[in-house]
C-alpha cells in the first residue's frame, strides 16, 4: 500500500529549508558545501531533497545556466505552525492543554521562562475577556 504524501518536514528537509531561510536564494553546490559543513552528504542527496521540496511547495526553482537555485516558499512561522499542529494531533490528541501541561511538567521549565509563560498566557486572557467595540462602529 502506498503511503499518503506529507507535507511535512523531514529532518533533512528541515536543514534544507533553514539555510533557505537565513541566507535566501541558494544553488544546490552551495546547500550541499554549507550542509558538509556539519556532516559530510552528497550533491546527489541534496539535489533530489531540493526536488521534493520543490514538489511539496516549499521552495521555489530557477535555472541560471547550468545551476538550479532555490528559495523558500514558506515562511518560517508557516513551517513551525504546520509542524506544531502535526505534534499535537500525533502525540497529544489534539489539544494544547495536554502539550502546555507536558511541558510545564518538564524539569527543564526555569522559573524564568514559567514567568514569561504566565505573562503571555495573561495578556492574552485580558484581550480575549475585554468587551468588544465592534458594535459601537455599527450604530450610527
Amino acid at each position: 500500500m502506498a503511503r499518503t504524501k506529507s507535507n511535512e518536514l523531514t529532518s533533512a528537509e528541515q536543514k534544507i529549508m533553514q539555510l533557505l531561510w537565513q541566507h535566501g536564494e541558494l544553488t544546490v553546490r552551495d546547500l550541499t558545501e554549507m550542509l558538509s559543513a556539519e556532516q559530510s552528504v552528497a550533491y546527489t542527496t541534496v539535489q533530489t531533497l531540493c526536488r521534493i521540496l520543490h514538489d511539496k511547495g516549499h521552495v521555489a526553482c530557477e535555472k541560471h545556466g547550468k545551476a538550479f537555485v532555490y528559495q523558500a516558499i514558506t515562511v518560517q512561522q508557516e513551517a513551525r505552525s504546520q509542524a506544531l499542529s502535526s505534534l499535537l494531533k500525533k502525540f497529544f490528541g489534539g489539544s494544547p492543554a495536554l502539550l502546555a501541561q507536558h511541558l510545564i511538567a518538564q524539569d527543564s521549565l526555569s522559573i524564568e521562562l514559567a514567568n514569561e509563560l504566565q505573562a503571555k498566557i495573561n495578556s492574552v486572557a485580558k484581550v480575549q475577556a475585554a468587551p468588544s467595540n465592534d458594535s459601537d462602529h455599527t450604530k450610527g
